[in-house]
């Protein structure tokens, strides 16, 4: 499962509610379960709205997910690779299996098979993107980082 999924999880979780103000959600990463400084924990807040695995339901933020399918491992405990930038593949992963209930492996597939059905003349990033619309997964937030790497400077933005 995405870290950035069980990490997203845990605050609503861990309080047995289905939605949080952004500043309960901070609290638990930081102060109740040590995970990360305050500041950390708003860059993983915006982090997960920006993989569309939380939204905001008026002033509260709500997984975008199923949460009961969420088992967080006992210590669980995120790594250090969670606080660098992801490539845009790895958000786009997320992105399907958050809005689409696809498991990361079966998905990981689905992308390269696609990628290799059109004979490798397409970036990952755009195969993904044909195997979200596929599957109907709404990841339109997307569209510009990929633009930027793909077709405009090469470079990603955030």
């Amino acid at each position: 499962m995405d870290e950035l999924m069980l990490v997203a999880a845990t605050p609503y979780k861990r309080n047995n509610k289905k939605s949080l103000s952004i500043k309960d959600f901070e609290f638990v990463l930081s102060f109740d379960l040590k995970w990360m400084a305050p500041d950390a924990a708003s860059r993983i807040r915006d982090k997960a709205i920006g993989a569309q695995l939380l939204r905001f339901e008026g002033v509260e933020l709500v997984p975008a997910f199923d949460i009961s399918k969420v088992e967080i491992p006992h210590g669980f405990k995120p790594s250090d690779s969670l606080f660098q930038e992801r490539a845009i593949i790895e958000d786009i992963i997320a992105m399907i299996v958050a809005g689409c209930g696809k498991n990361t492996k079966d998905t990981i597939v689905m992308i390269n098979k696609k990628q290799e059905e059109l004979d490798d003349l397409i970036d990952i990033e755009i195969a993904g993107l044909l195997v979200a619309r596929e599957l109907g997964c709404k990841i339109d937030s997307i569209y510009d980082r990929v633009y930027s790497k793909v077709l405009g400077t090469g470079e990603e933005t955030t």
